[in-house]
Parts: structure tokens; sequence; C-alpha cells
């Protein structure tokens, strides 16, 4: 039979042994609890902290950016207004200089028409005076020094008959113009055959001599029609009274004038007649004239008959028209032919200016 007593005190013993185990087991779960949510916490605050530090960073940067931006658009500014003076400065310096040239411009006009005026007032009027001038040019030299070069002949009581223009089909190379040459004169169609009669014909519709007849002035006039109607030369008679039929009664000087860039023309046409024209008329006949272009090599015009002992003897040359000296210089030198001389800058040339 169980003792009671034995009995109490083992259920005592048993509640005993639960309330001790269940106290423990309480500590030991609070505390695993208490150490995990510790360490979330500082897990959270590093995280958070880390962030502060990611947004400062950021907040920082934009900053810094925004700092840069604006040093830059005050620096574009400021450059900008620079450019804006420096380019002003410019605008108005050119306009200066502008306005200076122009004025220098007009004073040097001025100048040289007094200088101009003052000479002719003291030289000599009608140093041309009983000559009559034919000016024989290719079409592309430069009109304002024919100008020029008939304003020398005219202010000098010298008679301007016109200016024949040769235009750039005059090429006995060209299939074409041999064939309509050949045709207009008869003669078998080959260069050296075609340029011989040609020149021939025009020398002397150019120089019909004293004692010939009507019917024989009426033929050579007749060269240059043909040729001008076949597109090979052109009459000027601006500033002339005189009819292209009337040329041949009354040129008795001649005038050749080129340029650098017309050389073909000047080696296979205008020397070739030159040389003719010397055959017919001998020496003192007229002059060839070497306009300037720019930087284009000088000489290859007048140098071609300067270095041409016969052609030397017979033609006068000036390869420097382009200043008031230069044309004052033309001058001298044409009333002295037919004395001939070669005047200019070039070192074929024998002087400066006529003496």
């Amino acid at each position: 039979m169980i003792n009671l007593r034995y009995h109490i005190v083992s259920v005592v013993a048993v509640f005993l042994a639960l309330g001790i185990g269940l106290a423990l087991g309480s500590t030991f779960v609070d505390s695993i609890l208490v150490n995990e949510l510790e360490d979330q916490v500082n897990e959270f605050k590093l995280d958070r902290d880390e962030a502060i530090q990611i947004k400062d960073q950021a907040v920082a940067d934009q900053n810094s950016l925004l700092e840069d931006n604006e040093l830059l658009r005050a620096e574009g500014l400021e450059q900008r207004q620079r450019h804006d003076e420096q380019l002003e400065d410019i605008r108005s310096s050119s306009i200066q200089e502008a306005d200076a040239i122009r004025d220098q411009s007009e004073m040097d006009r001025v100048t040289n028409n007094l200088l101009l005026n003052s000479i002719e007032n003291l030289m000599p009027r009608g140093r041309l005076e009983g000559t009559s001038w034919l000016m024989l040019a290719p079409t592309g030299v430069d009109r304002p020094a024919m100008s020029e070069i008939r304003e020398v002949l005219t202010r000098s009581d010298g008679e301007y008959l016109g200016t024949l223009w040769i235009r750039p089909a005059m090429n006995f190379e060209d299939p074409e113009t041999l064939a309509a040459l050949a045709e207009t004169f008869a003669v078998e169609s080959n260069s050296v055959a075609v340029s011989e009669v040609t020149i021939t014909h025009l020398a002397a519709s150019l120089l019909v001599e004293d004692g010939v007849t009507n019917k024989e002035i009426e033929s050579t006039n007749e060269v240059i029609s043909q040729l001008s109607d076949l597109g090979l030369v052109r009459f000027d008679r601006y500033q002339s009274a005189v009819a292209i039929e009337e040329l041949s009664n009354l040129a008795n000087r001649i005038i050749f004038v080129n340029d650098p860039e017309h050389t073909d023309l000047h080696q296979g046409f205008i020397v070739p007649l030159i040389q003719e024209i010397t055959d017919r008329r001998g020496y003192g006949f007229g002059a060839v004239i070497e306009l300037e272009i720019g930087d284009a090599t000088r000489g290859e015009v007048v140098d071609r008959i300067r270095d041409d002992s016969d052609l030397a003897k017979g033609w006068s040359t000036f390869d420097d028209i382009g200043s008031l000296e230069g044309r004052l210089g033309l001058l001298i030198g044409l009333s002295r032919l037919p004395v001939v001389g070669h005047y200019g800058e070039l070192p074929t040339a024998e002087e400066r200016f006529p003496r």
C-alpha cells in the first residue's frame, strides 16, 4: 500500500522540478532572443549609417557638380563677353582701316590727277600729231589697260582708228578654223599653208602701200571682213570715226598689246604677223606692249621681240604701263618712232624710261 507521505513528497518534487525547469528554460530562451534582437538592431544601425553616408556623399557630389556647372557657366559667359568685345574691336578696326584706305585712295587719285594735269600742262601738246594708230590684242586682255593706252594716244593728238580684237578661235591647229580659212583663201587645209596665207593677207590689209588702185584697196579691206565673219577677229571702233573698210587707208602705226595668259596666241599668230609687217614696212612701224597680270611670269611677250635681233630693231617694246610714270614713258617712246627703244623694269629693257 502506497504511503501517502511518500506520495505527497513525490508530487511536490515533480511540481518543484517542473517549476525549476520552466524557470531555467525561460531564462535561456530569453537570452538567445535578446542577443538576436540586439544583433538585428546593430545591423540596422550599420545599414542606416551607411545609407546616411551614401546620401551625404550623393548630396556632396551633387553640390560639387552644381558648383562646377556654375563655374563653367560663369567662364562661358566671360569668354563670350571677351569674344564679343574682341569682335567689336576687330569690326571697329576694320571699319577704320577701310575708311583710311578709302581716304588714302581718294587722296592718291586726286594727287595723280593733279600730277597728270600738271605734267600735261608742262609737256608740249601734239606729241603724236600726224600719226594714226590701230591696236591689236587678244579679246581676253585687261580692258581698263587698253582704255588707258587709248587715252595716251588721243590726249596727245594721235588719231585712234580702233582696236582689232583677236579671238581665241584664231588657232591654226583647230580643224574647224583650218577648214574655214582654207576654203576662204582657196589653199590646202594644212596649218602651214593656212597660217602663211592668212597672215600674208591680213598684213596686206593693214598696210596698203601708196599708189595702189581702189580695186586693190577693196580687195585687201575685204580680208578683215572675212575674218570677222568667220568669228576670228572683231573690229571695235569705240571712240573712232573709222569704219572697217577704211583701216588700210589710214593706219601708219600699229600697237600690239598682250599679256602672259595669251602666249600661245602670241607665238602662233601675233609674232608671225609682226614679222610679216616688218618685212613689208621695215623698222619703226609700231610697238609691242606687255600687260602685267598678278603673279604671272613677266617678259614672255616683250622678250620674244627683244630676243630676236631683227624684230628688236623694228619694234619698240614696253613692259610697264601700269603706273603714271610708265604711261608717260609709253607716250614719249611712241612719239620717238621710227626710232626704236625697249623700255620697262625687266632686265631685257634698255632703260626705265625714254630719254
